[in-house]
């Protein structure tokens, strides 16, 4: 089995559920008559995931019900090439935050100077990836598709749940100018009326605040720890160690009680484009 970006989810996730069982590498591999280092492989995708051989061994865990069916449908599409996979030229940092948006159940993004790509129109993006200085107007294009299809998990039948806490500074900058930046704005409200939707802002009356720090993505699995996604201009970290992702999660919810609500969220951002509107 090819190590690819399936293979490796779900190497993921059938490591996550053995942990949430209890069991170790050597009580499964006794199980399933494998080698302690059969098991190892078998978790880290350099060893086939068969759909037979993810069935014993979720057998040998005690997996039941709609758990092991998510992981079998997994195990049987495991050889279907995921949309980030076709065209090639990818950023390593993009196809692994492809890879982690898709299967992560709930997105929290904080940012303070950008929209977050999850919300961005095809213009807005348009307008940022120009203002940095992306190499041609070819590759442009590209990555403002890439954007618009990694969106798809909000809409998705069984989506995402999604909440951006946005400082109200990336609020006022008009990219692309005033008439993108307002439909930008509307975009985000319309966005936002989805129930697995939820965008927060944060006024500058709220003072100082711990997410002046710099923005980050939070997300989280079912089974899998959550991992922070940090991104600059050309390049990306993950932080995955459970000890330097705790400040993260406190830090969402530390913004969270100082935000806007919802609705006044909502209300906020409506009084900004109804400004861009006029000033464009």
């Amino acid at each position: 089995m090819q190590d690819t970006p399936r293979a490796r989810a779900l190497a993921k996730e059938l490591r996550a559920a053995r942990s949430a069982a209890g069991v170790t590498m050597r009580q499964v591999g006794e199980v399933l008559g494998w080698s302690e280092a059969k098991v190892s492989r078998f978790e880290t995708a350099q060893r086939g995931l068969k759909l037979e051989t993810v069935e014993a061994f979720l057998d040998a865990l005690g997996v039941t019900g709609k758990a092991r069916e998510r992981l079998l449908k997994m195990a049987r599409e495991i050889d279907q090439p995921v949309w980030w996979e076709f065209g090639g030229g990818l950023p390593i940092q993009l196809t692994e935050l492809a890879d982690a948006e898709s299967r992560a159940v709930h997105i929290t993004s904080v940012a303070q100077v950008r929209i977050p790509g999850l919300l961005q129109t095809r213009e807005h993006s348009r307008a940022l990836l120009s203002a940095v200085e992306v190499e041609s107007d070819e590759r442009i294009e590209q990555l403002v598709a890439i954007r618009q299809v990694r969106q798809g998990i909000l809409t998705k039948p069984d989506p995402v749940e999604y909440e951006a806490i946005l400082d109200e500074a990336l609020l006022c900058r008009a990219v692309g100018g005033g008439q993108v930046m307002a439909e930008q704005l509307n975009h985000m409200i319309r966005v936002a009326t989805r129930e697995n939707v939820t965008i927060r802002v944060m006024p500058f009356a709220a003072g100082a605040h711990t997410g002046l720090d710099g923005g980050f993505h939070l997300l989280e699995f079912v089974r899998s720890r959550s991992v922070v996604h940090l991104e600059q201009r050309r390049s990306g970290a993950f932080l995955d160690d459970p000890e330097d992702v705790a400040p993260f999660v406190q830090a969402r919810a530390t913004l969270r009680q100082a935000a806007l609500g919802p609705d006044d969220s909502l209300e906020f951002i409506a009084a900004y484009a109804k400004r861009h509107e006029r000033e464009g």
